[in-house]
């Protein structure tokens, strides 16, 4: 059921209907239920706007701070909103929703694989962003899956228009979002006032920031000694 789903998670052709219902979170009206979305497959566009090709469990926070578990929610990466599937219907979340933890492979386990996305980071964009480190500098990843090419064939060269996704990382310094490329000079910018104490670091642990997974431990780093330097 979740390929036939996928499939049918279209173009970019919604038909919502408003739930007024406010009820238990056992029964199918959410407390956070905004929209039921019905969606058709776009012929003319490969692929889908939907980030995530299974469902992703996860947990969702309302700004009230109550919080309630989900089996299948995917991101909708055309419009920066995210679904969630029950009972084989899928609903758009309303705006009472803070925070939207999806779950990684080794949760269980190790809860720093976890995916947390939110709305009110990224100053101007409405949508959720990803949060990849927070604190003194916090990593925001912004995403983008829009429509591109054309469908086009003069019977020796095919194209296909096809769903493409774009990701914008941004390292927002109290209210101001700079966009950045991972690399030593962005990190050097960043972290200039703790200069002696990153190029320590960064050389004790052998670390490289042009490789993401090591620009973003040498961040929270400086977040950390940010934090103990208050």
């Amino acid at each position: 059921m979740n390929k036939t789903i996928l499939t049918l998670v279209f173009g970019t052709f919604f038909s919502t209907g408003f739930s007024q219902t406010r009820i238990s979170p056992n029964i199918l009206a959410e407390p956070f239920q905004g929209q039921h979305i019905k969606m058709k497959s776009d012929n003319d566009v490969e692929g889908t706007p939907i980030l995530y090709d299974d469902w992703k469990s996860g947990e969702v926070t309302l700004k009230n701070g109550e919080n309630y578990h989900l089996d299948k929610i995917n991101f909708n990466a055309s419009d920066g909103k995210f679904i969630y599937s029950k009972h084989d219907t899928i609903y758009e979340f309303m705006d009472n929703v803070n925070e939207i933890k999806l779950y990684g492979e080794n949760h269980p386990h190790d809860s720093s694989s976890d995916m947390i996305f939110r709305t009110d980071l990224l100053p101007e964009q409405p949508g959720f962003v990803q949060v990849l480190a927070k604190g003194k500098i916090t990593i925001l990843r912004e995403f983008a899956k829009k429509p591109e090419g054309e469908n086009y064939s003069n019977g020796i060269v095919n194209s296909t228009r096809k769903y493409v996704l774009h990701t914008q990382d941004f390292a927002l310094i109290g209210n101001k979002a700079v966009p950045f490329k991972y690399s030593s000079s962005a990190l050097d910018d960043l972290t200039t006032d703790k200069k002696d104490q990153m190029d320590r670091y960064i050389k004790e642990n052998n670390l490289k920031p042009k490789r993401e997974n090591d620009f973003l431990k040498s961040i929270k780093f400086y977040n950390s000694i940010a934090d103990t330097a208050k």
